[in-house]
């Protein structure tokens, strides 16, 4: 299935830690270069497979416009702001794929690996992550907050894949039972990521089976 080895021994390296990151200390992300505290001015993008490369970005103030306008008029739900998540973060992957060079990711993995500019769940998972930190920071979250990035699979029950997460809240303090995958893994750069509930996720949802999607 894989042409290029010695990207998949990074992938698993990567994914191991990523996997241990998880279970001991899931607030800290698979590198030491990758900002944790990430704001509109100071944010990193992973990619490369198991986010080889971290490159230190910003945008500018018409970059973030494009994004923040996904969240007007204020959603009235946490289902309509689910919606304006999947949104932002297709913006997100387009301005960054220009910035990147990663505009011709394909969606998965398997097929493309080793091309230029593709990512695989680790760089996803992560990226995702930090769009979502970034939403929060900018107050653009009413119904959600982020969660630390999730794996399943660990290889025995399957494929181990990562995706970013997040938590519908009730309110400001308070957290629903209610917990969504947020996995742009799935599509192309630039496409919708597919916001799932965390339970179906992990019992290993693809997007053949997705009834949000037509």
């Amino acid at each position: 299935m894989y042409r290029d080895h010695h990207s998949v021994f990074f992938y698993l390296s990567a994914l191991l830690l990523l996997l241990t990151t998880n279970i001991t200390q899931a607030d800290v992300f698979v590198k030491d270069e990758i900002i944790t505290e990430p704001d509109i001015n100071h944010f990193s993008m992973c990619h490369a497979h198991g986010c080889k490369e971290v490159e230190q970005l910003s945008l500018t103030p018409i970059e973030w416009q494009k994004i923040k306008q996904h969240f007007l008029p204020t959603a009235h739900s946490a289902e309509a702001e689910r919606i304006q998540v999947a949104n932002a973060i297709a913006e997100f992957e387009q301005i960054i794929g220009i910035k990147t060079d990663t505009t011709h990711d394909k969606a998965g993995l398997f097929e493309s690996m080793g091309s230029y500019g593709q990512l695989d769940c680790i760089d996803e998972s992560t990226n995702t992550t930090t769009y979502l930190l970034i939403l929060e920071k900018q107050g653009l979250l009413k119904w959600h907050q982020p969660m630390d990035h999730v794996t399943r699979g660990f290889f025995l029950f399957g494929w181990p894949h990562s995706s970013g997460a997040m938590r519908e809240m009730t309110s400001a303090d308070n957290a629903s039972e209610s917990e969504f995958a947020v996995d742009s893994w799935f599509e192309d750069n630039g496409k919708r990521p597919h916001i799932i509930p965390l339970s179906q996720w992990r019992s290993g949802w693809t997007p053949e089976n997705d009834p949000s999607r037509p």
